[in-house]
C-alpha cells in the first residue's frame, strides 16, 4: 500500500486496484489510475477538510464513491446524479471493493465535528481522524479540559484491539504546549504501524520537533517524517508493530 500527503490533512491511500482519498480540500492531487475505483471520503463540512468542488474535481473518476460525515450539506440534484453515501457516528458499510474483496467503512464519532473514518481493504487497516482530537487549548476552562479528555478517550477505546496500518492524525502546533497530547494518547492507545502527522498548518518541523521529544522516543520510528505535499510512503513492509506504548507510570 502507499501513502502519498497532499497538504494539510489530505491524503491518498492506494492498494493495487483501488484508491481512498482522504479530505482532500486543497492542494494538487497525485496522478490516479482512472480505470480504479475511488473511494473519496469527507470526514466533517469544515473548509480546510471540504470544498463542494470536490465534485467537479472527481468528475473524471468514472468508478468514483463519495463517503461523507453526514454533517455536510450536499444539493439534493447533486446527491442524486453521484454515488454518495452519508456516514455519521459509529456507523459500518460494506462496500464493492476490487478484486481482493468488500471495502469496509466504520466511523468514530468527533470531539469537534462530523466523524472520523476506519477503513480496511485486502489486509490493511487505515484510519483518518478528521477533527477527532484532543483540542487542548491554552485557555481552557479546568471543566473543559477535563470533558474535552473524556470525550476523546471515549472515542479512542472504540479502536482497542485494531491493528492500524496507516493512521492520519492531528498535530496541530496552535495549540502551543499541549499539541503532542492527543497524537500521543493514540500511540498510547492502539497499534499503530505507521502514524502521519496532519492539520500542521505547513509547520512541518513540529514532526521533527515531536519525534526528538522524551515522550515520543518508544514510537519515532514510526512516525513519518512529512517534509512537503506529495511525499509519498510505501507500506508493504512486513508489520513491525509493537503493543500500544504505556502511558508514562504505568
Amino acid at each position: 500500500m502507499r501513502v502519498t500527503y497532499i497538504k494539510h490533512s489530505g491524503f491518498l491511500a492506494e492498494w493495487a486496484d483501488i484508491a481512498c482519498l482522504f479530505d482532500w480540500a486543497e492542494g494538487e492531487l497525485p496522478e490516479i489510475d482512472p480505470a480504479r475505483r475511488l473511494f473519496i471520503f469527507v470526514s466533517h463540512v469544515h473548509a480546510d477538510h471540504f470544498t463542494p468542488a470536490i465534485f467537479e474535481r472527481c468528475a473524471r473518476f468514472p468508478k468514483r464513491t463519495f463517503i461523507l460525515s453526514s454533517d455536510i450539506p450536499v444539493d439534493p440534484a447533486r446527491e442524486k446524479g453521484e454515488n454518495v453515501i452519508r456516514m455519521g457516528p459509529d456507523r459500518r458499510r460494506v462496500l464493492t471493493g476490487g478484486s481482493a474483496g468488500a471495502l469496509s467503512a466504520a466511523t468514530l464519532g468527533s470531539t469537534d465535528c462530523g466523524v472520523a473514518f476506519v477503513v480496511s481493504y485486502a489486509g490493511k487497516t487505515v484510519y483518518h481522524a478528521g477533527d477527532l482530537h484532543w483540542w487542548a487549548w491554552p485557555d481552557d476552562t479546568p471543566a473543559e479540559e477535563r470533558a474535552m479528555k473524556n470525550d476523546y478517550f471515549a472515542q479512542l477505546v472504540k479502536l482497542k484491539g485494531m491493528r492500524l496500518d496507516a493512521a492520519f492524525v492531528p498535530l496541530d502546533p496552535r495549540l502551543g504546549a499541549n499539541y503532542t497530547l492527543g497524537f500521543d494518547a493514540l500511540m498510547r492507545s492502539v497499534h499503530v504501524n505507521m502514524a502521519f502527522p496532519m492539520h500542521m498548518w505547513d509547520r512541518y518541523e513540529y514532526i521533527e520537533k515531536f519525534c526528538g521529544m522524551p515522550v515520543a522516543a518508544a514510537y519515532s520510528d514510526r512516525i513519518a517524517r512529512i517534509e512537503h505535499p506529495l511525499q509519498s510512503f510505501e507500506l508493504d513492509a512486513p508489520d513491525v508493530t509493537a503493543d500500544p506504548v504505556p502511558a508514562d507510570g504505568e
